[in-house]
């Protein structure tokens, strides 16, 4: 390698440093995640910022080769002929190979397999309160098994924190997907069969407050599907169980027969047009 080639190479070695000091600044210096409310969410946000430090200096690596390259060898006006050839280093290239995969089998590793393992703990984990989540186009049906305690197209979910939920999920006509953005974690509703996924909330909070409390659908299941979302509002166990007593005295005033839509938005008509869709009104 000449002289040209060692400063050449110097050079790019120095602005990838650069830029990977900066890139993992940012990631371990700004959180870039919506609110975390769940324990079982500091599991996966943990392997999105190890994701994130891990792809920092690849990445930084490929910008700093491009952004050499367009300065040191960039041609005023259109070209009149090809450059010269560039040989392939084998130390380079095989280097490169063994470093991919090692860095492959160590994300499979940790956080993959670690972070499965340690949420699959987590499902196995008994309940304190169950909580079966029917996905209907386009609003969710509550039901409390364990307190006789029933809610069809309810205004919102209430749940106590640091209680150990596990969500029963299902549907009665198309997918649906579970998924709370302050929870983290997602789990499909299929009709004809229940699947389950368990949150223990760790933070209190509310729809009105932080839009990420929300059970939204996360599978597209139709025309509908962009209002098919219920507010979520996490409460100590003392007001969890006078909401749930009031609940379970029968239908509240705006507790049924309201349209996904109509949360105050404007956006409350159905496809049909027709409005508000009305409860019993016998």
């Amino acid at each position: 390698m000449g002289g040209d080639g060692r400063r050449d190479l110097v050079a790019t070695g120095v602005l990838w440093v650069i830029l990977t000091a900066l890139g993992e600044w940012a990631v371990l210096g700004t959180n870039m995640l919506p609110t975390l409310a769940s324990r079982q969410g500091e599991e996966v946000d943990g392997a999105f910022r190890l994701l994130m430090i891990y792809s920092v200096p690849v990445m930084a690596f490929v910008l700093a080769v491009l952004f050499y390259s367009v300065i040191r060898w960039r041609v005023e006006g259109r070209p009149e002929e090809d450059g010269p050839p560039l040989a392939d280093h084998r130390g380079f290239s095989r280097t490169w190979f063994f470093v991919s995969v090692g860095l492959a089998a160590l994300l499979f590793i940790h956080p993959g397999v670690t972070g499965l393992l340690a949420l699959e703990r987590e499902m196995k984990e008994e309940p304190d309160l169950v909580v079966e989540l029917t996905g209907v186009q386009w609003h969710w049906d509550v039901n409390f098994p364990e307190h006789g305690v029933t809610l069809e197209n309810p205004p919102e979910l209430v749940l106590p924190v640091g209680s150990t939920i596990r969500f029963d999920l299902t549907s009665t006509d198309v997918i649906h997907a579970f998924w709370v953005p302050a929870f983290r974690l997602k789990q499909d509703a299929i009709p004809g069969q229940t699947n389950s996924v368990t949150i223990t909330p760790l933070e209190t909070g509310s729809y009105e407050e932080d839009d990420a409390f929300r059970l939204q659908c996360a599978e597209l299941c139709g025309t509908g599907h962009a209002r098919m979302f219920l507010p979520v509002r996490v409460v100590d166990q003392a007001e969890f169980e006078e909401w749930l007593a009031g609940a379970g005295m029968g239908p509240m005033e705006g507790m049924e027969g309201m349209d996904m839509g109509d949360r105050g938005d404007g956006m409350g008509m159905g496809d049909e047009g027709d409005g508000m869709k009305m409860g019993d009104e016998g």
